[in-house]
């Protein structure tokens, strides 16, 4: 369907090809509340979406867990670790005593009590640091994650939003080649017009329902994508106002000029290069042993020996890393450094290069989608007018009416397209920069 015909084809070489359209949310609103519908006519703004997602979302479920867990690791990194009481009981006869008639469990067995403590050198620190990236890390990832599922959002409302435009203007040509079709047979009756005319008019009548009902479907499609994506169910515009706003809202702003060094996932990766970092100084630390002291009490009833009925001790157990020494957790944690921080350059780079071709993209849409808006379509709606009022008096004839309005069918569908585009390209070029939601207060400071 919507093949252009030879007239079409000289309006669209004024437009050229489409390609893309931008936009922008609407005012913040209030957030639904739980297990309600998201409405996208009030869509709320970028950072009560983001909001909105990360408490009702079931995809943040699991990274709040995960979140909580690398909080966990820092708590534990913090910890002493626990000492250990030693209680024993020792010299237990056996056979007779020496000398001989000793009271076998009041005079022989002493008793010791002590606590053991390992102490660490030079670790505590580096594991501190390691974990505490660690877990700025998981909360940017998931920072991330929150800010791509946000633009997701906002793209699959654009789809619903474009796909609401196609309906409406579609359902004014099918209705205006209704009362076309009207008026033929009317004239056909009074032998004004030909059977052949009659034919035509319904042919292309038909015609546009058939893509009525073909956008209906892509409607349904598209708010099945917005539900899957936003994790609960997406209401329609509702209209071709509150969808035309949404698109324009986008197109109505500067290109974001955010730099890509702030964004959340760059940062992310500085984060895990940070604690790779730092688990590489803890590796590199094994060889440092560390000591276990010991202190306790005894208590020796074989005083009769000449053993001291009480007294005191004291230990000290030291570790020789002869063999592990850290050298496989030093290897581990230099691959993950290495990693991360050469993830981290492409990732810049590619962003960059994306980020430029993003921008002459989005340039040249708007250009098109002025150029669409202000010359081509009123052109087009000039001649169907006045070809409909020809054909009317009956000084034209009706094919060049339906190919006048076929064009200008095409065209308000072409511009439904590059606003779609155009917000695509939008949204993707906020991405490349760091433009995005404000971040929810519980992934902004990491608390230990």
């Amino acid at each position: 369907m919507r093949r252009p015909l030879p007239f079409l084809a000289a309006l669209l070489a004024l437009v050229g090809p489409a390609s893309g359209a931008r936009a922008e949310s609407p005012p913040a609103t209030s957030t639904p509340p739980a297990g309600a519908a998201l409405s996208l006519a009030a869509l709320p703004d970028e950072d009560h979406l983001a909001a909105l997602l990360w408490e009702q979302s079931a995809e943040f479920a699991a990274v709040r867990a995960r979140i909580a867990a690398t909080r966990a690791d820092l708590i534990r990194a913090h910890v002493l670790p626990n000492p250990t009481l030693d209680v024993s009981m020792n010299t237990i006869p056996i056979g007779a005593t020496n000398p001989p008639g000793l009271r076998r469990w009041a005079e022989v067995p002493n008793y010791a009590f002590g606590l053991s403590e390992l102490v660490e050198l030079g670790k505590r620190g580096p594991r501190q640091d390691s974990a505490r990236a660690a877990l700025a890390a998981s909360a940017l990832d998931a920072q991330a994650t929150l800010r791509a599922r946000t633009y997701d959002v906002m793209d699959k409302a654009a789809d619903v939003a474009a796909t609401e435009l196609r309906l409406a203007q579609l359902q004014e040509l099918a209705d205006d080649a209704a009362k076309l079709t009207e008026l033929q047979r009317v004239r056909q009756r009074h032998g004004d017009a030909a059977g052949l005319d009659v034919d035509r008019s319904v042919l292309e009548e038909e015609s546009l329902q058939t893509s009525l009902g073909e956008e209906h479907a892509r409607l349904s499609d598209a708010l099945l994508a917005c539900a899957q994506t936003a994790g609960m169910p997406c209401q329609p515009f509702g209209g071709r106002t509150a969808a035309a706003a949404f698109l324009e809202a986008r197109l109505a702003r500067a290109p974001s000029a955010a730099d890509i060094e702030s964004r959340p996932d760059l940062r992310s990766l500085s984060a895990q290069e940070d604690s790779a970092r730092a688990a590489l100084t803890l590796a590199r630390r094994h060889w440092v042993p560390d000591p276990t002291v010991r202190a306790g009490y005894v208590r020796d009833q074989f005083v009769i020996a000449g053993n001291q009925l009480n007294s005191l001790f004291v230990g000290l157990s030291i570790p020789l890393p002869f063999f592990d020494h850290g050298q496989a957790d030093a290897h581990a944690a230099s691959a993950a450094m290495e990693a991360a921080r050469v993830s981290r350059e492409k990732l810049a780079a590619q962003s960059a290069r994306d980020a430029s071709t993003l921008a002459s993209q989005l340039a040249a849409l708007r250009e098109r989608r002025e150029r669409l808006r202000n010359q081509t379509l009123p052109m087009a709606a000039g001649v169907v007018q006045r070809l409909d009022a020809a054909v009317r008096a009956g000084g034209a004839a009706l094919q060049d009416l339906l190919l006048a309005r076929r064009t200008y069918g095409e065209l308000l569908l072409h511009a439904a397209d590059l606003d779609q585009g155009a917000f695509h390209v939008s949204t993707g070029l906020d991405r490349a920069h760091s433009a995005g939601p404000r971040a929810p207060e519980s992934l902004t400071e990491p608390r230990s």
